[in-house]
């Protein structure tokens, strides 16, 4: 059987377009976020703007070649220079301001950065961003408590929905990542926000966990598994009760729709000082290498908009129904 083209379109909602780090001041990146090709870039007072791609003069990429110039970006065909808000600022070598130029305007995402990202807001209709980007603990120069962050980052062959559907799918846990499922202790959905706590069993030597971060005199363990998502693109994990004395773990998945079939994920963790250790390590390892378990599954899969399910599979038609106030046109 073919793989099945989703019947979803781009979703709204906020979306990583990159991490704050990695666009610093004067830098320009050309990027595709939700089927569209943007800009990313950094104004001289520190300013990041995500905005078209495209040239309205005569239809350059202001992204390959083009330049910052104080406030601006300046388009690399004919140094046109655009506001971060899309306006036309100058035009150098034009007598007379074209009135055309004064009306035009490239779409300017809303943009936040927060949490260590950069998050541009995406809607199929251009309407307003609905609700704000949460600050996560952890990730905001509150570091006393934590330990060094971990980045990862992971290029997927399927849509949001798809990835964030595995969460629910209580059935794949044994059989993929050799984990114990994820029984849900409490659920709740408000809006665009979703929060599950379940108890589950840590091991820090399962096969997800590469050999160098294995802890053999480390047992099983039991640890409160908190997960809280603010619509597709924000998702913040956290344990605790973990063992010698009560650590903590603490992660950011920061998601970005590509195109209609794929997608980054990109990952921010850490531990609690008092666990920054082998144990700590063993946690953050199992989780960054679990995902790759998932790949070959999502690289092949077909989507079925009416599944079979079982008692054993968890809320996944709960969460589809949640996942539906995300686009802009009905799907299955």
């Amino acid at each position: 059987m073919p793989k099945q083209e989703f019947p979803f379109p781009m979703p709204n909602g906020w979306f990583c377009v990159t991490r704050s780090h990695e666009l610093k001041i004067g830098e320009v990146k050309s990027l595709k976020f939700c089927e569209q090709d943007v800009v990313a870039f950094r104004t001289e007072t520190g300013v990041a703007t995500v905005l078209d791609a495209f040239c309205p003069h005569l239809g350059a990429h202001l992204g390959e070649g083009g330049c910052v110039h104080g406030e601006t970006i300046e388009c690399p065909f004919h140094a046109w220079r655009w506001n971060t808000d899309g306006t036309c600022a100058e035009i150098p070598y034009a007598k007379n301001f074209p009135p055309k130029a004064k009306d035009t305007k490239i779409f300017n995402y809303p943009c936040v950065e927060i949490n260590g990202f950069i998050w541009a807001w995406h809607h199929l209709l251009k309407e307003e961003p609905t609700w704000e980007v949460p600050e996560i603990e952890g990730f905001n120069g509150d570091d006393e408590k934590w330990g060094k962050i971990h980045y990862y980052e992971y290029n997927i062959n399927t849509v949001l929905q798809e990835i964030a559907e595995n969460d629910v799918d209580q059935a794949h846990f044994p059989k993929v990542h050799g984990s114990p499922s994820l029984p849900e202790t409490e659920s709740i959905q408000d809006g665009i926000y979703r929060k599950t706590i379940a108890e589950t069993l840590m091991n820090p030597n399962n096969d997800s966990v590469s050999e160098e971060h294995k802890v053999p005199d480390q047992g099983m363990f039991s640890t409160t598994f908190t997960r809280e998502s603010w619509g597709l693109g924000t998702v913040g994990l956290k344990m605790i009760n973990l063992p010698p004395d009560g650590g903590e773990f603490i992660m950011i998945n920061a998601s970005c729709p590509v195109d209609n079939k794929n997608s980054i994920l990109r990952w921010s963790m850490r531990v609690s000082k008092n666990i920054e250790d082998e144990l700590g390590m063993a946690i953050i390892d199992g989780i960054a290498n679990g995902v790759l378990d998932d790949m070959p599954i999502w690289d092949h899969k077909s989507y079925v908009s009416d599944p079979i399910l079982c008692d054993g599979d968890g809320p996944i038609n709960k969460f589809r129904k949640w996942v539906r106030q995300f686009y802009s046109e009905p799907h299955t």
